[in-house]
């Protein structure tokens, strides 16, 4: 079963994102505070929640805290509530896979999901070939 690791002090995304999510995929809900000790395990695809009061303290340093604990090429969907078009621009430049701006259509963010599920499935199938040649 693929893993999803969602960043959010926000306990309502997590019961959303658990409701869409539980029994196809594990679900594992992190705060930020335990990113900034490092202690979270590892996931096939990362989901991140970027509220106005994170965007002030910045996106940058936690996209690339994940990256280099679980990769450069560990899919990651940013949550970005309020943000300004280069607040978005920012975080894919980053290395954010995706992004959505709200959650409430539940299908567009259920499907941006298994997007991310279907892209990590596709790197593990073919990055190993890849390194090979």
């Amino acid at each position: 079963m693929e893993k999803i690791l969602l960043f959010s002090d926000d306990e309502k995304l997590f019961e959303i994102t658990n409701r869409i999510t539980e029994e196809k995929y594990e679900l594992i809900w992190s705060t930020y505070h335990r990113l900034e000790t490092n202690r979270y395990p590892f996931a096939d695809v990362v989901i991140m929640h970027f509220d106005r009061e994170r965007m002030k303290r910045g996106t940058f340093k936690p996209i690339v805290r994940v990256k280099g604990k679980l990769g450069h090429s560990i899919p990651i969907l940013a949550v970005i509530e309020g943000g300004s078009t280069q607040d978005i621009f920012s975080a894919l430049k980053t290395g954010v896979y995706d992004y959505i701006e709200t959650i409430d259509d539940l299908g567009k963010y259920q499907k941006k999901i298994e997007d991310l599920i279907l892209w990590s499935w596709y790197l593990k199938k073919y990055e190993s070939g890849w390194k090979k040649q």
